[in-house]
């Protein structure tokens, strides 16, 4: 799943991208793949220890096209229309302010850019009957807050999303394109 949604930005060497709530990097290596070493990866988390963790596997790989940035997705400072995609793996769901982190990717994303979330959400359908009990426990493991709707503010913020649901629905891939009409 995580490399369909890598793929599904759409992206070619010579790109820039951003990884938001980048983590300890395992995005890096796909990402740094398709855009090349003509390209640019911007990895953002607000842990510094994460940080630390994907300059490690950074240096290690030896990929000098990648920068980091160390802030709270709500706040970071991105050039706007500078982007040709962005991905946050598993970040929204566990992110406050989500909404104010994705006014700011949208207005980062050049217009037909893709922004593409792949997260976690309730179980649907005969599975839901597993929300009281996985919602708690993956709150307290990962930080998930199985509460919030991230798709819903992709929704806000971005008028074209396809979504692709898996495992019983309670994992997606959301693909927005940037438009005109983004809210801002």
């Amino acid at each position: 799943m995580q490399r369909r949604a890598i793929a599904a930005l759409g992206l070619k060497a010579g790109d820039t991208v951003l990884d938001l709530a980048c983590g300890t990097g395992v995005n890096l290596p796909f990402l740094a793949e398709l855009v090349g070493p003509t390209g640019r990866i911007l990895a953002v988390d607000y842990s510094e220890g994460m940080l630390d963790a994907a300059r490690r596997r950074v240096r290690h790989n030896g990929w000098p096209q990648i920068e980091f940035m160390q802030a709270d997705a709500a706040r970071m400072e991105v050039a706007p229309q500078s982007l040709d995609g962005a991905i946050c793996t598993f970040g929204l769901s566990a992110m406050p302010g989500e909404r104010a982190a994705l006014l700011r990717v949208a207005a980062a994303l050049k217009t037909g850019a893709r922004f593409v979330a792949f997260d976690a959400k309730p179980f649907t359908g005969w599975a839901r009957m597993f929300n009281p009990i996985n919602g708690p426990l993956f709150q307290y493991a990962t930080n998930w807050n199985y509460g919030k709707d991230a798709l819903g503010s992709i929704r806000e913020v971005f008028d074209a999303v396809e979504l692709r649901e898996f495992n019983s629905g309670c994992n997606y891939i959301a693909v927005a394109v940037n438009g005109e009409t983004a809210a801002r």
